[in-house]
């Protein structure tokens, strides 16, 4: 057989039993490293939402000594000041500033509200025997601004109070700047003066919680036909209502005890989740503040 000949059958031998149809594979050299497919690093992973106590302590606090008493400015962590709120909480009788920041943990129950905003917490009357303390909001804002050493957001201007608080909040209606009154069990009397402030923008938004002041705030309502009413304050695990959120006018008949309302941790955190503000963190508020 000649050597083409015998070329021809090796390749016969070789080659003709294999289908055709077969795909084809890559030869890989003996003694290769077997490859494998990594899926490692492929997934991406995203980060556990903080704690309470993350945001507390990735915040910052200022304490500004003024003429008019001290000041507590606080932001939470993830603090965004060109889409920040500006909330200023105004503290009840029987009480002084410092006192409320540590013995009500102001700091954490802002925290735990988990919005974009930042927290002014000012001297007020402790007693209807002193005198308001800030007469003018437009100069507590400055004083901050000053204080801090940095812009105040230019979003919305949004006033708190709780309990005797109406003094000072009443005080600042006719501020021009105020888009949002809180009133946390803080509607004695002089009802008129807030369906005035109310109705005069549309605007205007109002809170109200009744709780000790039933009989103020209930006259209150029944003249704003258009408040969104919830007839208890709802728990922590069914949360405020969407609904309220959204409303213009939002009233909340409360039978907690007028001073848990500032003291149990809870109150304030859910209610300050109604201002529309943007969220930190989007956990359902029971699961953040059971974080730690």
């Amino acid at each position: 057989m000649t050597r083409l000949a015998l070329l021809a059958f090796a390749v016969c031998v070789i080659g003709c039993d294999a289908d055709p149809r077969a795909p084809r594979t890559r030869r890989i050299a003996t003694g290769a490293e077997p490859v494998g497919i990594g899926v490692e690093g492929t997934a991406r992973e995203v980060a556990p939402p903080p704690t309470l106590s993350e945001l507390v302590e990735g915040g910052h606090h200022w304490r500004i000594t003024t003429a008019h008493g001290p000041v507590h400015v606080w932001i939470p962590k993830g603090y965004k000041p060109k889409r920040a709120e500006t909330i200023v909480y105004v503290h009840g009788f029987y009480v002084h500033v410092d006192d409320a920041w540590q013995t009500y943990k102001l700091e954490t129950q802002f925290a735990g509200s988990a919005i974009n905003a930042m927290f002014i917490a000012c001297e007020a009357p402790a007693s209807g025997a002193e005198p308001v303390s800030w007469g003018n909001l437009a100069d507590l804002l400055d004083a901050v601004e000053h204080g801090i050493d940095q812009p105040l957001p230019r979003r919305r201007i949004v006033v708190m109070g709780h309990s005797g608080a109406w003094r000072t909040l009443l005080g600042w209606l006719d501020e021009p700047e105020i888009d949002t009154v809180v009133l946390v069990d803080a509607a004695y009397g002089e009802i008129e003066e807030y369906k005035k402030w109310v109705l005069a923008s549309d605007k205007h938004r109002l809170i109200d919680v009744g709780d000790d002041t039933r009989e103020w705030t209930d006259k209150l309502h029944a003249d704003l036909p258009d408040s969104y009413v919830l007839e208890d304050f709802p728990s922590l695990e069914d949360g405020i209502p969407r609904e309220a959120n959204r409303a213009r006018i939002v009233y909340i008949k409360s039978h907690l005890g007028h001073f848990p309302l500032v003291t149990n941790g809870t109150a304030l955190p859910m209610i300050l989740r109604t201002l529309r503000a943007r969220r930190l963190v989007k956990e359902p508020l029971a699961d953040l503040l059971s974080s730690d």
